[in-house]
């Protein structure tokens, strides 16, 4: 059984006293852990309806203050239930995935994440240890029916691409990505719907740097934004915890992008509002160019994002080369980034795209990220 855990070394974790970002998501119960809460009779913090949208038949999940706030058990930004938090609080910020594999991610819209030092690699490792094996190995076989079916459909469709071309045609393309013009011309190429098939990757370079961008990018990407934050479930609205450790997100409406604060008990403080033209490109320095750059390449090896193809190819019942797929959400999510990475500065009356405020967006951008549908399972 393979782990991956590549994605945690040389990085070091320390959890930022009045952060309490991690509160926010919606912690799932295993019946063991159900069982410890009912002893401690705290079922009035537990709940049947889990933030995605689906309801069990045990009350499964921590509910949340006014249904978009904090965890039901937090206070002051303190958690009043820590010696019994569930796995999910216990292995945050890191989350590990079954698709081929298990690897170990890491939200990288938490704070206390720096670079340098491995004690976050040891955390994941010690994560692992705690789960037995035999759980594990059913996960994986779990999944691995899923991706069988996957791998079978598309091959009868002539869509299939292994997961190593995949990645190693983004490759090539990634040091293309830190700008729009770039962006652009993967967006214009994966749009042509080219029949990819056996294509070397250096000719598929060939082909995306030969492509025109379209001239309303910036259009595109504001649009597109628009939709991801138009939410009538405001527990799914994006939350991005700036320096001063505070709750900031964003919701569309009424053709405008709406910035609020929000606090524990799920109420929202207005704090302004945008046209969607107001929130435009910044042209980055070289510092962002080089962090847009390695994000792409964290993408690239993510497993949770080879998923997040295969969930799309197969939702567009398999009409498009996974190439073609995988490449344009690499695209599309690389332009989103950008924009939130805009969007950011925007709040925080920045006017430069710099290493920094790149940082920034991705700290605001990532959870995102990870919560794409995929092919494989957190666990």
């Amino acid at each position: 059984m393979e782990i991956d855990t590549s994605e945690l070394e040389n990085k070091s974790y320390n959890c930022l006293d009045n952060c309490a970002m991690c509160c926010l998501c919606q912690p799932e119960l295993t019946m063991e852990e159900l069982a410890v809460f009912r002893s401690r009779e705290l079922d009035d913090g537990l709940t049947r309806e889990h933030a995605q949208g689906y309801v069990t038949d045990e009350p499964t999940a921590i509910r949340l203050q006014g249904s978009n706030g904090a965890c039901h058990f937090l206070r002051d930004k303190r958690c009043t239930v820590h010696d019994i938090r569930p796995a999910f609080c216990r292995q945050f910020p890191v989350q590990l995935h079954a698709l081929h594999r298990i690897q170990l991610n890491v939200n990288l819209g938490c704070r206390g994440i720096t670079d340098g030092g491995d004690n976050l690699a040891e955390f994941g490792k010690s994560i692992v240890a705690s789960i037995p094996n035999k759980t594990q190995e059913e996960e994986l076989a779990r999944v691995g029916e899923r991706v069988a079916w996957f791998e079978e459909a598309s091959k009868e469709k002539e869509v299939y691409q292994e997961p190593g071309r995949l990645r190693a045609a983004a490759r090539g393309i990634i040091p293309n990505l830190a700008d729009v013009g770039g962006i652009g011309k993967l967006l214009a190429f994966t749009n042509t719907m080219p029949e990819i098939g056996e294509m070397p990757p250096e000719n598929i370079l060939e082909m995306v740097l030969a492509s025109e961008p379209p001239d309303d990018l910036e259009l595109i990407a504001s649009q597109g934004n628009y939709e991801m934050l138009e939410l009538d479930n405001t527990a799914s609205l994006p939350v991005y915890v700036d320096e001063k450790l505070r709750w900031n997100t964003f919701r569309a409406g009424g053709g405008k992008i709406h910035w609020m604060m929000l606090h524990e008990d799920g109420k929202m403080e207005p704090m302004g509002a945008f046209e969607m033209d107001e929130v435009s490109f910044m042209p980055p320095n070289d510092d962002a160019r080089q962090v847009f750059a390695d994000y792409a390449e964290l993408l690239n090896s993510r497993d949770q994002f080879l998923g997040y193809s295969y969930h799309v190819c197969a939702d567009m019942d398999f009409e498009y080369d996974l190439m073609t797929v995988y490449l344009g959400l690499l695209a599309t999510t690389m332009l989103d980034l950008w924009w939130r990475a805009s969007l950011v500065g925007k709040i925080l009356g920045i006017d430069k795209l710099d290493g920094k405020l790149a940082l920034e967006g991705i700290r605001a951008y990532d959870m995102d990220c990870l919560d794409m549908p995929t092919m494989g399972e957190f666990f």
